[in-house]
C-alpha cells in the first residue's frame, strides 16, 4: 500500500505528489471496516472508490440486495465495470480484496443479514455509512417507509451491536425538510413519528397506505422527503450514546475533478433536464429561473461525508450533528446561471442524435407551462408518432413525453421555491482539516468554479450517460447547425402561415 500513498492527484489544475506521511485523515481510516449501504448507487460508488484510492482501509463491507433477477455476487461484477473505477484499477490493482460483500435487504428485519455475516460486521467494522434509500419521489410509501425508515432504525440498532463502532454517518437530503424555507442544521420536529411510521407501514396494507396517502404526507412534496424526516426522526431517538452524524447534501450532480471529472451514471434532477434540453425533447419547464440552485458535485460531497465520520469520532457532542452539505451563500448560482451556462457550453458539444434543435423556455406560472408544454411537446409529439405510423413504425414520442411531464412535474415544486440554508457546521468541519487533507478531501463550496463544473458536467453527460463518443463531436456540430437551420426554416413558415390566416380573417371582418 506504500506505493498507492505516492500517486498524482490533479488540484485546482496543479499536480501534486502527496507525501509518504499520511494525513490525519487517512490515518482515521488506516486499518479500519467500513460497513455501507447503497454503495451500488451513484453517491455510493464514488464512496467506495474515494475511500479504496486514497485510503487504506482495511475493508469494506457492502450491504447489496438481490434485484433484477441478480444476486448480490452478481451485482458487484456489474458495479466494478463502471468506467468511475478506472483510476482505481490502476493505481490499486488488488481492491477487490478489500470488498465484503454482504447480502441483505433494507426493507427487510434485521437487514436480511444471516447470523454469521451480523457477527462479522460486530466484530470486524468501526464505521458504518448508511447511504441505502429509495430516491424515488413517487415512491409507494409503504415502500418508502419499510426502506427509509425502517432501513434506518435496524442499521441503528446493528450500529449498537457493533463492538469497536469508532462513527456513524446517516446520509439523509438537505430537502428533507422542504416545507421549511430556511433549513437549518438541526433536528425538525414532525407530527408523526418515526416509531409510528413503521407501525403504520407494518399494520396498514398498500392499497389503503395509497389511499392515504396525501393525507399522511400533508405539506411534504412527496413520499421521499416525507420519509427522509422521519428517517432522522429515528436517528434522533435511536442515536443515544452512538457516534452518529446526519449529513444532508443537497441536489447533487457529476463528479468535479475525482476521480474523473464530469462523471455521472444517471440522468436524475437538473442533469436529466440539461440531456433533455440538449437532445431537443424538452423546451418549456416550470419554475422561478432567479432562485438559487443548490446543486453540488458528489466528489466534494462524498469527501465532506467522510470528513465527517472523522469528526465524530474525534469529539463529542450533546447531540448529533448535522451537515447541510449545499453551495455556500458566498459562492452560489440560481437556475438561470445553470441554464444558460449549460446551453452555452451545450451549443459547443451537442448530443449525436438530438431530434431537434435545442431551445428552451422557463415559465413561472403553471398555466403557462402546460399552455406551452401542449404547444412546444404535446402536438410536435403527435406530429411525429403520425409520421412514425405511416412509414410502419411504433409511436413512442408520446409515451416519452408523458414521462418528461412527469418528471417536471416532480421538478417543479424545487425550482418554483427558494429555500435558504444554514451551514455553519459544514464551514467549521472544513476550518478543522489540514492543508494536506484540504488537498485530498476538498469539500469548500466556497472555492468552487461555477463555470468549470458546469463545462465538465456537460462533457461527462455527453460520454457518460448518452455514451456519445468525444470523436464524434464534428460531425454533431454540422448536425446541430443543419437543425438550426431547418429550425428557423419551420418558425418562418409556421409564423408566415399564421399572419396570411391572421390577414384573412381581418379582411373578411373589416372590408
Amino acid at each position: 500500500m506504500k506505493n498507492h500513498f505516492k500517486n498524482y492527484y490533479e488540484m485546482d489544475n496543479h499536480l501534486i505528489t502527496e507525501l509518504e506521511q499520511e494525513s490525519p485523515m487517512q490515518k482515521f481510516y488506516k486499518d479500519k471496516g467500513v460497513f455501507l449501504t447503497g454503495g451500488t448507487g451513484f453517491f455510493g460508488k464514488i464512496i467506495i472508490e474515494k475511500l479504496l484510492r486514497v485510503t487504506d482501509v482495511a475493508n469494506i463491507y457492502l450491504l447489496i440486495r438481490t434485484k433484477k433477477g441478480k444476486d448480490a455476487f452478481a451485482r458487484i461484477d456489474d458495479l466494478f465495470n463502471d468506467p468511475v473505477f478506472e483510476k482505481l484499477k490502476k493505481c490499486n490493482p488488488n481492491y477487490r480484496e478489500k470488498v465484503t460483500i454482504i447480502s441483505g435487504d433494507c426493507s427487510l428485519p434485521s437487514l436480511g443479514i444471516d447470523e454469521n455475516e451480523r457477527d462479522i460486521i460486530k466484530d470486524n467494522v468501526n464505521i458504518v455509512i448508511h447511504g441505502a434509500a429509495t430516491v424515488r419521489f413517487d415512491e409507494k410509501l409503504k415502500m418508502a417507509i419499510a426502506i427509509n425508515v425502517s432501513g434506518t432504525k435496524e442499521i441503528l440498532k446493528l450500529g449498537k451491536e457493533i463492538v469497536h463502532l469508532k462513527a456513524f454517518v446517516h446520509v439523509s437530503t438537505a430537502f428533507a425538510h422542504c416545507n421549511h424555507r430556511y433549513i437549518q442544521e438541526k433536528f425538525y420536529n414532525s407530527y408523526l413519528t418515526g416509531e409510528n411510521a413503521c407501525k403504520l407501514g407494518e399494520c396498514i396494507d398498500e392499497n389503503t397506505l395509497n389511499m392515504l396517502t396525501p393525507s399522511i404526507i400533508q405539506d411534504y412534496p412527496n413520499t421521499y422527503t416525507f420519509t427522509k424526516v422521519l428517517a432522522e426522526n429515528i436517528v434522533q431517538e435511536y442515536a443515544a450514546n452512538l457516534p452518529v452524524t446526519v449529513f444532508r447534501p443537497g441536489i447533487v450532480i457529476t463528479t468535479y475533478k475525482e476521480p474523473v471529472a464530469g462523471w455521472i451514471d444517471n440522468m436524475y434532477g437538473p442533469c436529466g433536464i440539461i440531456v433533455g434540453i440538449g437532445s431537443g425533447v424538452l423546451r418549456v419547464f416550470s419554475g422561478k429561473v432567479d432562485n438559487k440552485a443548490h446543486i453540488v458535485p458528489v466528489d466534494l460531497c462524498v469527501n465532506a461525508l467522510l470528513a465527517s465520520a472523522w469528526d465524530i469520532a474525534r469529539n463529542s457532542y450533546d447531540t448529533p450533528p448535522i451537515y447541510n452539505y449545499v453551495p455556500d451563500a458566498d459562492n452560489i448560482v440560481t437556475w438561470k446561471e445553470y441554464m444558460q451556462f449549460g446551453f452555452k457550453y451545450g451549443c459547443d458539444i451537442p448530443l449525436r442524435k438530438s431530434i431537434w434543435y435545442p431551445r428552451f423556455t422557463i415559465v413561472p406560472s403553471v398555466w403557462q407551462y402546460h399552455l406551452l408544454s401542449f404547444l412546444y411537446h404535446t402536438i410536435p409529439a403527435m406530429l411525429m408518432d403520425l409520421s412514425r405510423i405511416v412509414v410502419g413504425k411504433k409511436p413512442q414520442m408520446l409515451k416519452i413525453y408523458r414521462k418528461i411531464h412527469k418528471f417536471c412535474s416532480v421538478m417543479e415544486y424545487f425550482s418554483a421555491n427558494d429555500f435558504k440554508f444554514d451551514n455553519h457546521n459544514i464551514r467549521k468541519l472544513s476550518e478543522k482539516l489540514d492543508e494536506k487533507d484540504r488537498l485530498l478531501f476538498d469539500f469548500d463550496m466556497r472555492k468552487l468554479n461555477w463555470i468549470e463544473l458546469f463545462r465538465v458536467s456537460l462533457v461527462g453527460l455527453r460520454h457518460y450517460v448518452v455514451k456519445d463518443d468525444p470523436a464524434s463531436i464534428p460531425e454533431s456540430v454540422k448536425r446541430y447547425e443543419r437543425l438550426k437551420v431547418l429550425h428557423y426554416c419551420t418558425l418562418f413558415v409556421i409564423y408566415g402561415l399564421a399572419l396570411t390566416a391572421l390577414y384573412q380573417i381581418c379582411k373578411l371582418i373589416f372590408l
